[in-house]
């Protein structure tokens, strides 16, 4: 059991590492091009491990192919909503927002996949609501007093947050459909590759640069995608040990790491609604995966 809770525990803190670099890297050189980047590096990483850790269980189908397309789909959705939303405020508003992903995956599986809920799923999607909401609200009031642009950047970088909820909402569900066939870390290198593939036309197509990064920033890009695939990594191996019951939740602090580093760390100051707002969006979330 302890191993597990150990190999969780690593998961939340190499997902808040990413999310702490996934900010640097995009006030360097953009959201964007560090998205792009540390993609192909998580790509990469993750077929490396899949050589070492997956084990399929089923053979390939089409439904897998189709599942692997929405989930390519949502989670180019889900990246870039948070790459932007990470890139234009502190993570100490634009964090718990994203992390609302577990209520839209909720949602997915009753409305799509028809699963019960539980009763305390329901709390659980209650206190992110009203979390995210307080979030939201006291992040346009305290841009009350900015310029027109300021607020305009407060409210894309929520509305960018939510898309990001949304995507990784979608994906991590329908994610579960295709790792039978290509492994865990199979799978996830198969959908950072689809998202390069589905991303790189887009940001041609809305002008955006993709040039190498800048020398000396490739640390940022590099530390980034190991980060999010370490997390992935720890989590499989966690589960080895210990049910998903214990890992699931443990492996969810990795909000409210970010949150609590950003806050003493970053200094990134919130008022304290917003600050409220971020704590019932993380209890909601570890009430979420218990």
């Amino acid at each position: 059991m302890l191993p597990g809770i150990l190999f969780a525990l690593l998961t939340s803190v190499s997902w808040a590492l990413a999310n702490v670099f996934i900010q640097r890297s995009g006030n360097v050189m953009g959201a964007p091009r560090s998205l792009l980047y540390a993609l192909m590096v998580g790509a990469l990483a993750s077929l490396g491990a899949a050589f070492f850790l997956d084990h399929p269980t089923e053979p390939l189908a089409p439904s897998h192919f189709a599942w692997l397309g929405v989930a390519g789909v949502f989670g180019l959705l889900g990246y870039a909503g948070m790459f932007l939303a990470f890139e234009k405020a502190d993570l100490t508003v634009s964090v718990p927002v994203v992390s609302s992903w577990s209520m839209v995956a909720a949602a997915f599986s009753v409305f799509v996949l028809g699963e019960r809920p539980d009763a305390h799923h329901f709390v659980g999607v209650a206190l992110v609501c009203a979390g995210v909401l307080t979030v939201a609200i006291a992040s346009t009031r305290s841009g009350a007093n900015q310029t027109a642009e300021g607020r305009r950047t407060g409210i894309f970088a929520v509305d960018s947050a939510a898309a990001g909820a949304v995507g990784f909402g979608i994906m991590i569900p329908t994610f579960g459909f295709v790792s039978p066939a290509l492994g865990a870390f199979g799978a996830s290198a198969a959908v950072y590759a689809l998202c390069v593939v589905l991303g790189i036309p887009l940001a041609l197509l809305t002008r955006q640069s993709l040039a190498l990064p800048p020398r000396g920033s490739w640390n940022l890009v590099v530390i980034t995608g190991l980060a999010e695939t370490v997390g992935f990594v720890a989590i499989a191996l966690g589960r080895r040990y210990a049910p998903i019951t214990v890992v699931a939740p443990v492996s969810s602090l990795a909000a409210t790491i970010t949150v609590i580093y950003a806050w003493a760390v970053l200094r990134q100051r919130q008022s304290v609604w917003s600050l409220a707002g971020g704590a019932l969006v993380c209890v909601g979330v570890v009430v979420l995966a218990l």
